[in-house]
This record gives C-alpha cells, structure tokens and sequence, in this order.
C-alpha cells in the first residue's frame, strides 16, 4: 500500500489556516531528493513526520537541511515522537512535537514569528480538538498514485483514535495512551463529501466499536447520497455478536475488512492480550463471506514455534478461513506497548536499527528452531497460505496489471531479502 500522509495533510491544513505558505512533499513517492525541494522552495523551517522505521531516515535529512541551510529550522512529529520523543534528541533536530501534534505545530510557528518562548501542549492528549477541514490538495500531484490493497486510487478517512481494547503488541494505543475518542460522525461525512476519489480507507484502528455509531454513519451516507467503497479495520467478536451490522455495511459500500486474527492458538491471544476466542475468527470469515466482503487478516508468528507449529497454522487456515490476503508478522516488542521490554535479553536486532523493526525481520531469537530454519517457514507459510495463483489472478481481475506488478515487484523485494538472512544466519549457525 502507498496511502496518502494524512496526517501532513492536517498539519499543513492548520498551518495554511493561520496564513502560513505550505508545501507538502511526499518523499516515498519522490524519485527526486530532498536537496531538490531546498533549492526549489528555500523554506524557512521544514517538518517531518515518521513512523519508527524513519528515525534514521529522518536524522538523514535533518542533516541534509542544516548542511543546505543551517538557519533553516527542523521539527518532527508523527506517532513515533508521541510514544518515542527521545529517539528524535539529534543535534540537527530543533523541535519534537509529541502528543497533540497539530496544534503544536501551530504554536510552534506562532512562537517563532513572535519570537518568544515555544511552550507546546504535550501534558496530556486533547481529545476535544477538532480537526481542521482538511485540504487534500496538498498532495495533488501524487492523489492518483495512492493505493490500498488491492484498490487503486485510495483516500485515508480517519473516524475514531484510539481502540478501546489494550492488546499487549499495539502500539497505536500506546500513542492516545490507552484512551478511546471519536469524530463526530456529521463533520467525517462532510469529510467524505469532499473526497473525489471512489475508494475510502477508513484507518481507524478499529472502525466497528458503537453499534449506534455505525448505524449512523449509514443513514447519513444514504442522507447525502453518498456512493463510495469502503476498507475497514474491525475485531472478529464484535463481527460476530453483530451480523446485522455487517449486512447493514456491505449494503452501504464496505467491500474490505481488515482483522487481526493474530493466532490459532488460545494460547497465543491470551498472552497478546487479545480478549477474544479463536474460533470467532472462523465465524466472523463465514460473515464476511456471507456478505460478499473479502476478508484480509494480519497474523503473529509466535516465536515459541517449530515447525510442526508452522504446518499446523496452514493447514488450519486453509481448512476454516475465506480470504484473500492474510499478513504474517513476527511479533516485535515495540517500546511503549505492554511487551516492549519483555524480550529485552532475545532481541537479535539492536533499537538503534529503527529500519529493520518493520515487521519483516525477526526481532527475537527463536526459542524453538534456528533463527535462519525461521525464516525458510515464514517464505513456506506464505507461499503455503497468501502466496497462490489464484490470488494473483484476482489482483489483476481487480486491480489491472500496474498494481499486480506491484505486488509481485513487492513479493521478489520480500523474499531476496530473507534469502539473504537465511544465507547470513546459516554462515554464523543459527
């Protein structure tokens, strides 16, 4: 997926508000380096956002800014610095947002414009603020290049913030510290009246928490005539204790349900946190194919496993799951959730290494196999499970051949990657 940075697109939205000139550069999609947009624009302060995959990157270009220009001021936020602020104490990093990023934002500019002192707002999480409208037009030169799944073209709609659930791997509740808040469901339609694209991710964490809510949300797509596709995050028990609601949705444009299904072991979620049973997520596929919405599941391969472990998960999955996709993981114990410093004595790969915690390497040395025979089950697992014909066939029945190129492109980058672990863990013995 390339989704669009949305939350950018509200900074620069607030930023604009207050008068200030704005330009968005989406660097994932630039072939172009950043040096190209200093020369071009000569900014007086630049901004960045990042998940923890970028520190280092965005390290990099702090350093890129102040060699250009070293009056150029530099600031970074995102939900990385609201978990991690420390990770971002750089020599070439003058500001750190934290939490209630948009404002602050706003307060860093005006702070610096009137030159006085910059107190930002980062005591506890603002749950009343209300987000600007948001101008999307910030990234109109990259709109038609943002895709989701397996649907090209994709806006990011954000509805709620937050999961009212705590499950001990999550990090985005570590990043609203564990609290629970929505938008009120009249001002995202109006959102959603301005998107011009057909195909909506909603990128909540959990879309499907309030019944009522989300009963709502349908009779005002009716109200306003509104005709889109929706994607949406969801748990398999609220899926199953509301069948009514799937229904309801698939009626209203809700062709994708992302869960996390993590495991077929109770086991497993019992000690993730999760709160729910394994044999919901066979009742909540048997729903979604009711309802003619694919299902898409994300998995946690545990670190505990052998082989046979491995064996058994795919045969079981195939035996009680309808999906398409599903996204095997190696658990990784991100700091700021509830198992960020259990494994502290198993990690194989340092936190400085911020570019590898992106749930492809494994993290933790496996108690069970080899970390290189690991890896040789994750490819089968995948090839076994997600990686067949008859998916890549659907890709480009669906989505056209630029976007099954993609993913093919995607699979091979995958792949020769833990070809090349497998090889270097095999040369040390493990």
């Amino acid at each position: 997926m390339h989704c669009e940075p949305l939350d950018l697109e509200y900074v620069g939205t607030a930023l604009k508000q207050e008068g200030h000139e704005v330009v968005l550069i989406d660097m994932v999609m630039e072939k172009r380096g950043l040096e190209f947009f200093l020369r071009k624009y000569n900014p007086e302060i630049v901004m960045f956002t990042s998940y923890q995959i970028h520190v280092n990157v965005v390290k990099g270009y702090s350093d890129i800014v102040k060699e250009f220009n070293e009056r150029i001021i530099t600031a970074v936020g995102g939900i990385h610095s609201e978990v991690c602020p420390e990770d971002f104490e750089y020599k070439h990093i003058d500001y750190i947002m934290g939490i209630n990023g948009i404002e602050n934002a706003v307060i860093l500019l005006d702070a610096l414009q009137k030159e006085i002192e910059v107190k930002f707002k980062n005591d506890k999480i603002n749950t009343e603020f209300q987000l600007p409208k948001v101008d999307r037009t910030l990234t109109d030169k990259y709109r038609k290049r943002y895709y989701y799944s397996y649907r090209e073209s994709t806006a990011l709609l954000k509805t709620s913030f937050g999961c009212p659930y705590d499950c001990k791997f999550c990090f985005s509740v570590a990043a609203t510290n564990y609290q629970y808040f929505e938008r009120d469901m009249d001002i995202v339609i109006e959102e959603i009246k301005e998107i011009r694209e057909k195909n909506i991710f909603v990128a909540d964490d959990n879309f499907l928490v309030d019944r009522h809510r989300i009963q709502t949300f349908c009779e005002l797509l009716d109200k306003n005539g509104i005709k889109k596709m929706f994607s949406i995050s969801a748990r398999a028990d609220f899926i199953c204790a509301n069948e009514d609601i799937i229904k309801l949705l698939s009626e209203h444009g809700v062709d994708t349900i992302f869960i996390g299904m993590e495991s077929f072991k109770q086991e497993d979620l019992n000690n993730f946190g999760k709160r729910t049973e394994v044999e919901l997520s066979v009742k909540a596929s048997d729903i979604c194919r009711k309802y003619n919405i694919q299902l898409q599941c994300s998995a946690i391969v545990g670190y505990d496993w052998d082989k046979n472990d491995f064996k058994e998960f795919a045969v079981w999955i195939k035996k009680n799951l309808y999906f398409r996709y599903i996204n095997f993981m190696p658990l990784a114990p991100l700091i700021g959730t509830k198992i960020g410093h259990d494994y502290d004595d198993r990690l194989l790969i340092p936190r400085e290494e911020y570019e590898k915690w992106e749930f492809q390497h494994i993290i933790i040395k496996p108690s069970k196999i080899k970390t290189s025979e690991f890896y040789v089950e994750m490819i089968k697992i995948f090839f076994k499970v997600t990686g067949k014909p008859r998916n890549l066939i659907f890709l480009y029945n669906t989505c056209g051949f630029r976007t099954c190129c993609y993913t093919i492109k995607g699979f091979l980058k995958l792949f020769w990657n833990w070809y090349k672990l497998i090889l270097q863990y095999r040369k040390i013995g493990d």
